[in-house]
C-alpha cells in the first residue's frame, strides 16, 4: 500500500523529553553557579584589598540572590 504511514508506536520511549524534565537541576545549578562565581569575585576583591573574607560573603549572598532571580525569571517558579 503505497502512500500510507506505518502504525504509530505508543510505547512512550520516542520523541523529545518533556520541557520541564530538567527544571529542578537547572534551578540548583543556577544557585550553585551564582554562589561560586560571585563568591569567587568577592574572594578576588578580598585578596586585592586585603580584607579577611568580607567581600567573599557579600559576593556569595549576592550570587544566591541573583540565582533566585534567574530561577524566577527563566523558569517561572
Amino acid at each position: 500500500m503505497t502512500g500510507q504511514e506505518p502504525p504509530h508506536d505508543n510505547r512512550g520511549d520516542e520523541g523529545p523529553p518533556p520541557p520541564d524534565s530538567g527544571a529542578g537541576m537547572t534551578a540548583v545549578t543556577y544557585l550553585i553557579a551564582g554562589m561560586l562565581v560571585w563568591g569567587g569575585i568577592g574572594w578576588l576583591v578580598d585578596h586585592y584589598v586585603g580584607t579577611p573574607g568580607i567581600f567573599t560573603g557579600i559576593g556569595s549572598v549576592l550570587g544566591v540572590g541573583l540565582g533566585v532571580y534567574l530561577i524566577v525569571r527563566r523558569l517561572g517558579a
